[in-house]
């Protein structure tokens, strides 16, 4: 249970009744916020308007930055695990993301990344033809930079080495992501409406997450994972 290399400990089902107290106590590690994240508020914004998200309106820049700032929180989970996991022959390929993904996140978001991912690669590998006139991220039809993930992948030493499939497979991941978590936002009944048109705020973001058991413990800004919770305990 306490050895450095056991996924237990990245992954603990262990609710937490009073989070306020426990963070008081010290007794619960935070999670390093990220400082700078291989993503731009505008990239976001076309990612979530790729996916039809913005089609019943557009939040503003202060709801995108928290949106990043949680959804970051998800990256570092990924991240570290599959430096765990690279571990062995310090490297890192699209095998240790992809069973990153299906450690940190539930089975329905890691079904839906997985697929994001693996239909990014395959349009990366059929695009042999114009690999020097275009990007790694127009290739595998992504919104999100190939190069700024790749770049940040090396900079935190997730392995030592680092393959292109993996930061292909982390892109794509992070990128539906987004799409996922918003889309869900969208379907809440606390997001108020006018005229039909979606009114987006802090509190009304941070609600609709406080009532997802699959993506609640997800963001929260604690090392350890509280899956099938939501803010209420009710799974």
């Amino acid at each position: 249970m306490h050895s450095r290399h056991n996924s237990l400990d990245t992954v603990n089902t262990v609710l937490v009744e009073d989070t306020e107290i426990l963070e008081c106590s010290g007794q619960c590690a935070k999670l390093p916020e990220l400082e700078d994240v291989p993503w731009s508020l505008g990239e976001v914004e076309s990612a979530l308007r790729k996916g039809e998200e913005l089609s019943a309106g557009t939040p503003s820049q202060e709801i995108l930055a928290k949106l990043s700032a949680l959804v970051s929180r998800a990256l570092v989970r990924i991240a570290r695990e599959a430096q765990r996991l690279s571990l062995r022959y310090a490297k890192c390929t699209k095998y240790e993301v992809q069973s990153s993904i299906k450690v940190v996140l539930s089975w329905t978001l890691s079904v839906n990344c997985i697929t994001a991912a693996l239909g990014a690669l395959s349009l990366y590998n059929m695009s042999t033809g114009d690999k020097f006139s275009s990007g790694k991220s127009a290739r595998c039809g992504l919104i999100f930079s190939v190069g700024k993930f790749f770049k940040w992948m090396v900079d935190s030493r997730v392995a030592l080495r680092v393959h292109e499939h993996a930061a292909i497979y982390l892109t794509a991941c992070m990128e539906s992501l987004f799409r996922e978590v918003f889309a869900r936002v969208l379907r809440s009944a606390l997001v108020e409406k006018d005229n039909g048109v979606p009114k987006f705020t802090a509190e009304s973001l941070e609600q609709a997450i406080n009532n997802d058991s699959e993506i609640w413990g997800l963001l929260q800004p604690y090392q350890h994972l509280i899956c099938a919770k939501n803010a209420s305990g009710e799974s």
